[in-house]
């Protein structure tokens, strides 16, 4: 068996990094369809050094919408409503049922060790 040349080894090492920092929008989030006023939903990643050098896949309903790194967040309208919000990285894959009222504003705070707090916005004041 020969060995793997070096320039190959070093591409595919540098295609795996890459593959772990994708950040951004991976799918679209569920459309809205309701006659009620939508609610406001922010996904903020913690800055835990957890988990830190791969992207946090975030999920609802078991698909995935965003890619976020180390302290991103991402904001998005979805009708209210009963959802599974989640992630995946690295070996976790968490999940957490939300209720989400009409017209409302919610920020999602997710940290690596599968803790998904949700909070609506007033109460961060």
């Amino acid at each position: 068996m020969r060995p793997t040349p070096l320039p190959t080894l070093i591409v595919l090492v540098a295609l795996g990094a890459l593959a772990g920092c994708a950040a951004g929008r991976m799918g679209p989030v569920p459309s809205l369809t309701s006659t009620e006023p939508a609610a406001r939903v922010t996904v903020q990643r913690s800055r835990s050094v957890l988990g830190a050098p791969v992207s946090m896949l975030v999920k609802i309903d078991g698909r995935h919408v965003h890619a976020l790194r180390w302290g991103q967040q991402f904001s998005f309208t979805i009708d209210p409503g009963e959802y599974r919000l989640g992630y995946d990285l690295g070996f976790n894959h968490c999940q957490q049922r939300v209720v989400l009222a009409p017209g409302e504003r919610y920020v999602v705070r997710m940290t690596p060790v599968c803790q998904i707090e949700l909070l609506r916005a007033d109460e961060l004041r």
